[in-house]
Parts: C-alpha cells; structure tokens; sequence
C-alpha cells in the first residue's frame, strides 16, 4: 500500500497544555489516510480541532489530503 507524508501546524497555544516539543508535526500515513486520521496517527489530541486550512483553503477533518502538503489545524472554538 502506497503511503503519504503530510506535516501537521498545530497552534502555538497548545503548546502550553501538551507536552510537544513543535508546533509542527510531521507524520505518515496511509494514502487513503483523512486528516482526523493523521491527526490520530500523531497522537494528537483530536477532540481539540475542527476544522483545517490547506493552502488558505478550509477543509473538514474528513479531507483526504495529498502527499507533502501543509496542513494547519485550527481549534474548536467555544463561545459562552
């Protein structure tokens, strides 16, 4: 099976509540892999982000992104 590397920009405040050593991951996966999927593959902490930017263009954690892009992942935001 064919596999994808894809590096994963996580916000920098998060930086502060997990043990990262980068606000930027690189990881592996499957090429049929979703973005919730790399997510998961980086133990990152997946309830956290909800949607992602490619580009400049969003997309749903469900996107099944390409081979060496640059994914930025972006927090559920909570209002009150």
């Amino acid at each position: 099976m064919s596999r994808k590397t894809v590096v994963l920009k996580i916000p920098r405040s998060f930086l502060r509540y997990y043990e990262l050593s980068s606000d930027v991951v690189e990881v592996q996966g499957p090429e049929d892999a979703t973005i919730l999927d790399l997510i998961r593959l980086a133990e990152l902490p997946e309830m956290e982000f909800g949607l992602a930017s490619i580009n400049g263009d969003r997309e749903f954690l469900s996107y099944k992104p390409k081979d060496g892009q640059f994914i930025e992942l972006h927090p559920i935001l909570m209002g009150g």
